[in-house]
C-alpha cells in the first residue's frame, strides 16, 4: 500500500475508532448487547453483499479450508470480543474502557514477533510499552 494511501487509511480507522465508543454507548442505552451484536452483523453483510453484487469486489472459490477456518473463527472471536466489549461500555465509563483495551498492541506485537517471525524492533516494543504504562495510570485511577 502506497504512503498516502495507507496513512488516509490509518487516519480514517483511527477517526472511526475513536468516535464509535460514544455511539455505542448512546445506543446501549435502549438497546441490549445481544440486539446490537445482531443489528452490527446484519448491516455488515448488507453492506458487503451489495459491494458483491455490484461487482466491485468478488468472491472467489479455490481458498483452502485451513484459511477459510481461520475466517470463520475470527468471526467467532470478535462475536464473542463484542459482546464482553459492549457488556463492559454498557456498565461502566467508555472513557475507562476503550483505553484499557489499547493494551491490546502488547498481546499484538508478542504474537507477531513469535508466531509471525516479525523483527524484533526495541523502539515499536519502547511504544507498547508506554502503552502499557498508560494502561496502568488508568487502572489507578479507578
Amino acid at each position: 500500500m502506497k504512503t498516502p494511501t495507507l496513512l488516509l487509511s490509518l487516519v480514517i480507522t483511527v477517526a472511526i475508532l475513536g468516535s464509535l465508543p460514544i455511539l455505542e454507548k448512546t445506543t446501549l442505552a435502549r438497546m441490549n448487547v445481544t440486539q446490537m451484536i445482531f443489528l452490527r452483523s446484519l448491516s455488515q453483510t448488507i453492506i458487503l453483499g451489495i459491494v458483491v453484487w455490484l461487482g466491485t469486489s468478488s468472491v472467489q472459490g479455490g481458498i483452502p479450508i485451513k484459511y477459510t477456518i481461520y475466517a470463520l473463527l475470527q468471526g467467532v472471536a470478535i462475536t464473542v470480543m463484542l459482546f464482553f466489549y459492549l457488556s463492559a461500555i454498557k456498565t461502566t465509563e467508555v472513557s475507562f474502557v476503550n483505553p484499557i483495551i489499547a493494551a491490546a498492541p502488547l498481546i499484538t506485537y508478542a504474537m507477531a514477533v513469535f508466531l509471525l517471525n516479525e523483527q524484533f524492533n526495541p523502539v515499536r516494543l519502547s511504544g507498547v510499552i508506554l502503552v502499557a504504562g498508560g494502561v496502568a495510570l488508568i487502572l489507578y485511577s479507578r
